[in-house]
């Protein structure tokens, strides 16, 4: 339109007015005197902040007594007073203090404990191995199954005559690669019915039995039990 300015070249003129709503009302927005926003210092007497902690599964409100304290429940009713003398920072003492320490048994924690003088108190945990098999004599020496006695205590080999007719010749043997074989006992005779234990004199790591029919072509049968201790 003639005479009517399209676009505004004043600045001055060109003025608009920012809102906010506060919940209820729009208030125009305020600025200081150089036109910064009016953002005051926050104060405790109107404003607040609150902080908050985590009880494992939500964020809880962080709570304070009437002197802004923060306040220590026992039982989420009772508040609980600290006071500086209830921290009792200072060099433990063993005429004062103690602190139980802890091993695992497998299952669960346990207080290590010690004598009246103070020495650790350890017990000594046996483990024990068994093996047993069965075989059958021919006429030649058959060796049992070997057992590696490398960390075994004291260890002993039992062999017992179960046939009811023919006996059985029996020794003990020993060796360092479960290839090369030493006698370490006599030659044993075993009646039908009857047993012997074994044990070797020297060591080597390998153990077993040799057995063979004491008669030629009168074989028997025998039970072979290892038990060891470590």
């Amino acid at each position: 339109m003639p005479n009517f300015k399209v676009l505004q070249d004043q600045p001055e003129k060109l003025k608009n007015q920012a809102y906010g709503f506060d919940g209820t009302v729009v208030r125009p927005l305020k600025t200081d005197n150089t036109g910064r926003p009016d953002i005051r210092p926050i104060t405790n007497s109107t404003d607040s902040i609150l902080v908050y902690g985590n009880d494992g599964t939500a964020n809880q409100v962080l709570k304070t007594n009437s002197s802004g304290h923060i306040a220590v429940y026992t039982d989420g009713a009772t508040a609980l007073n600290i006071t500086a003398t209830d921290l009792d920072i200072r060099n433990l003492s063993n005429t004062q203090d103690n602190i139980l320490i802890y091993g695992y048994d497998g299952t669960q924690n346990r207080a290590i404990k010690t004598d009246a003088n103070g020495n650790l108190m350890s017990t000594t945990i046996r483990t024990f191995t068994e093996y047993s098999e069965t075989g059958t004599t021919t006429d030649t020496y058959t060796g049992s199954t070997a057992q590696d006695v490398s960390t075994m205590a004291t260890y002993t080999m039992f062999v017992k005559n179960t046939g009811t007719t023919n006996s059985a010749t029996v020794k003990l043997q020993i060796s360092p690669n479960n290839t090369d074989w030493l006698d370490d006992s006599a030659e044993v005779t075993l009646t039908p019915g009857s047993s012997t234990a074994l044990s070797a004199s020297t060591f080597l790591r390998y153990i077993r039995v040799a057995y063979k029919s004491t008669l030629l072509g009168q074989s028997t049968d025998l039970n072979i039990i290892f038990q060891g201790q470590s």
